[in-house]
């Protein structure tokens, strides 16, 4: 029998980044480049990805001179989708304490890339480390906060009265050429978001499905929403309306470096092969066959 992925140690794409060619108009950037205490990388033509770590504070564990451990980078990604009529930023990262110009950085990442477009702000669910950021935002009057209803339904005093919406699953961002559809996949939280751009086969997923080292549920309560919510996120994926090519789908996680030292080939990682895999193994924990190993490092 094949041996599937353990429930905490699931496999990411690890997907290379594309530069943005030089005939597109507006920001164009070439490989990946640090700015302040963020790392950003192109993933398609005006879509970036930033990373809340650099060469000087990398990924892992952080060693002073004499080679001590005093810290622990885990970080949380966030995505800059800019269309020709507004921009849209998903999550807002890790507060980031190891520096004193995260603000700064954050602000110049996005302003530098979007130039004067509209800003909306949105989240794929309510978790500290994806809402990190938010001072960097909270008193622009200009930006809008467009969030997951079911998640922040009771935390709407986080942001500004008058630039907050609440959206339910079906909502669709219009950034002009780009648009991008909603579907709720809830478990990690009750109103985990997904976000799918329309004619990309990708979609950011947070963290309700993983990003390569296991999804992450707290409850009882939050298996059995997940058990809902991946056959629906197969149905979505499959339904011809949506125009999704399986074959080519990759989802990007909010912890996209947790994919590092994973085994399983491109395509069969966080793509459409994962939720066939994460909906065998949920039927295997039904029926008492899936393999196991108790978690021991609380």
């Amino acid at each position: 029998m094949k041996k599937l992925l353990l429930w905490a140690s699931i496999a990411c794409l690890a997907f290379s980044c594309q530069s943005q060619p030089k005939e597109e108009q507006g920001y164009v950037q070439e490989g990946d480049e640090e700015v302040g205490t963020y790392t950003v990388s192109v993933i398609d033509r005006n879509i970036y990805h930033l990373q809340d770590y650099t060469a000087a504070y990398p990924v892992g564990n952080i060693l002073n001179d004499s080679g001590k451990v005093v810290a622990n980078n885990n970080p949380s990604d966030m995505y800059l989708l800019v269309g020709k009529k507004e921009a849209l930023l998903i999550d807002l990262s890790n507060e980031i304490k190891w520096a004193d110009n995260a603000i700064e950085s954050l602000q110049k990442v996005v302003s530098d890339r979007i130039d004067n477009l509209p800003l909306t702000i949105t989240c794929t669910h309510s978790h500290g480390d994806h809402l990190g950021m938010l001072p960097a935002y909270k008193d622009n009057p200009d930006v809008k906060f467009v969030m997951p209803k079911v998640d922040f339904e009771n935390r709407t005093d986080l942001f500004p009265a008058d630039q907050l919406t609440l959206f339910e699953e079906g909502y669709q961002f219009d950034l002009g050429d780009l648009k991008v559809n909603t579907l709720m996949v809830p478990g990690h939280t009750p109103g985990s978001m997904l976000f799918f751009v329309n004619g990309k086969d990708m979609c950011f997923s947070g963290d309700a499905i993983g990003s390569g080292q296991g999804v992450w549920i707290f409850s009882l309560d939050g298996y059995l929403q997940y058990t809902q919510g991946i056959p629906k996120l197969l149905a979505y994926v499959n339904d011809a309306a949506n125009g999704i090519n399986k074959d080519n789908l990759v989802f990007w996680g909010g912890h996209y470096h947790q994919r590092s030292g994973m085994t399983q080939p491109e395509g069969e990682a966080m793509g459409y092969k994962y939720l066939e895999q994460t909906q065998e193994l949920i039927n295997q924990i039904k029926d008492g066959t899936a393999e196991y190993t108790p978690v021991k490092f609380f």
